[in-house]
């Protein structure tokens, strides 16, 4: 009776999820191509250029019906790649002991190379590249030495590096913005835990603290939309800090003055991506409430401040900007948020509308 009981209670729940899936007003594309969505690390938005691994260890870059190999590694070697809204470097992460070396901390070998071209340069070894100014420059973190090193994109002979005064964390990551050829903003934690957001100026090698957190349980996030700085304060876990999204003007002048655009008294994940679409901010907010958190895609207009909720996952937690398209990954399964685009059925041979 016991099991007869719990098999209808098992039948009931799953009913009733079904129900809820197929009553969703968002449904969102999958994301299908030509290959194994696997193997691809990065597609331009018309198509026609794809960089794919193999089993192998190798790195493929494809075009035109032409496959090139760019890079080579033991087999099982894993490859990711970034982008900015620049479009005009690549950075390439491999790592040759994604199976058999698991660590959030474990550096990378990172590779730099133009956009839509197949021959890389290493830079070095860290973890979390980003490419600053325009892709004029690209920093990464080690975190082990907690050094950020940056080096430009051109000209590998100016580099420069920062470091960390973080000693709790070890897996602390600092998020990094670059505002002019003298100027980087990063976060850091100081002695009891607290995010904090530096200045640095490379003609001083000094660093200033412009905002501290109210508390440990708040962590900051840092992005620049067009000519706007833009701060993310969210609560961590269970506790009753909330979430907070402001801006202010570039040069900054005074950070006390920066207007709310958004404010919530729910702690969402956060991931803010400022660079997806001009006057909007993409982040993943909490739609449940504090004892039931339920997790969704939103973006918010920095002008009129209006709220649009993207997607109806509930579980959703990352979001990925990879070359103009929005893309979120759920159950091994990577689906479109936004953007207009076919993969599966664009011809790579046919010219863009550019």
């Amino acid at each position: 009776m016991a099991l007869k009981n719990s098999l209808l209670i098992f039948l009931t729940f799953g009913a009733c999820i079904w129900t809820f899936n197929t009553n969703a007003k968002i449904i969102l594309p999958e994301l299908l191509a030509k290959q194994a969505i696997n193997n691809i690390r990065f597609l331009t938005n018309d198509g026609k250029f794809t960089y794919y691994q193999k089993r192998s260890g190798s790195l493929l870059f494809s075009t035109n019906y032409k496959v090139k190999e760019i890079l080579k590694g033991e087999i099982g070697t894993s490859y990711t790649i970034f982008s900015s809204s620049s479009r005009k470097k690549l950075v390439i992460l491999q790592n040759e002991h994604f199976n058999n070396f698991l660590s959030l901390r474990a550096k990378e070998k990172i590779f730099l190379t133009n956009f839509d071209e197949s021959e890389p340069r290493e830079i070095g070894m860290g973890i979390s590249p980003r490419l600053l100014l325009g892709d004029s420059w690209l920093s990464f973190y080690d975190p082990y030495s907690k050094i950020l090193s940056f080096e430009h994109t051109t000209n590998a002979a100016l580099k420069f590096s920062i470091k960390l005064n973080n000693r709790l964390n070890p897996y602390f990551i600092p998020q990094v913005i670059m505002t002019d050829e003298n100027t980087v903003y990063y976060t850091d934690l100081n002695e009891e835990g607290i995010y904090g957001i530096l200045e640095f100026k490379r003609n001083t090698t000094k660093s200033e603290v412009i905002y501290k957190a109210k508390s440990s349980m708040v962590k900051l996030e840092i992005c620049l939309s067009q000519n706007q700085f833009i701060l993310g304060e969210f609560g961590i876990n269970f506790s009753n800090s909330g979430s907070i999204i402001s801006k202010t003007d570039l040069p900054l002048k005074d950070f006390s003055k920066r207007e709310n655009i958004y404010t919530s008294e729910l702690n969402d994940l956060g991931h803010l991506i400022c660079d997806f679409e001009p006057k909007n901010l993409v982040f993943i907010r909490n739609f449940g409430n504090s004892n039931i958190p339920s997790f969704d895609i939103a973006n918010i207009n920095t002008i009129d401040k209006k709220l649009t909720t993207l997607s109806e996952i509930k579980t959703v937690n990352n979001i990925i900007n990879m070359d103009g398209i929005l893309l979120t990954q759920e159950k091994g399964k990577y689906y479109i948020v936004k953007g207009d685009v076919d993969y599966k059925n664009t011809d790579s041979l046919k010219a863009s509308d550019k």
